[in-house]
């Protein structure tokens, strides 16, 4: 995978680098670099991948960059997907305010432990739900 390491030698450091070595880097090669340049495009590219903690992790395993060379977040299919896991991540923090609600009601003796645990196990998998989509390129 020689791949994996071209955009950690576009910023000149390795693959364990640090967030703030990234940023370091990023800084003193984009000071040096005219803008307009292939050369500056290509270091902005660098660090807009390894800054993002998502998607240098899918870089890392993968070694493609998400959603293709430049500007992966306006694609169509990218704006679906952020769409699709700002949703469930929605509907997650409203089962997790409905089980804290059964959880009280279950601990006062208003209720039973069913709609407790119904409540838990449907957040979880809406949670879990959300977090596959962010593993789908």
């Amino acid at each position: 995978m020689a791949s994996t390491k071209e955009l950690y030698s576009i910023l000149g450091v390795d693959e364990t680098a640090s967030d703030a070595e990234i940023r370091s880097a990023y800084e003193h090669l984009i000071a040096d670099t005219p803008e307009g340049t292939p050369e500056y495009d290509s270091i902005t590219h660098a660090y807009s991948v390894l800054s993002d903690m998502d998607k240098r992790a899918m870089y890392d395993v993968t070694g493609k960059v998400k959603g293709g060379i430049r500007h992966s977040s306006t694609s169509g299919r990218g704006n679906k997907m952020q769409k699709a896991r700002s949703i469930l991540n929605t509907l997650f923090l409203a089962g997790a305010a409905v089980t804290t609600i059964c959880f009280i009601l279950q601990w006062s003796g208003a209720m039973g432990t069913t709609p407790f645990y119904w409540t838990c196990g449907i957040s979880l998998l809406l949670k879990i739900a959300e977090y596959i989509l962010r593993l789908i390129p």
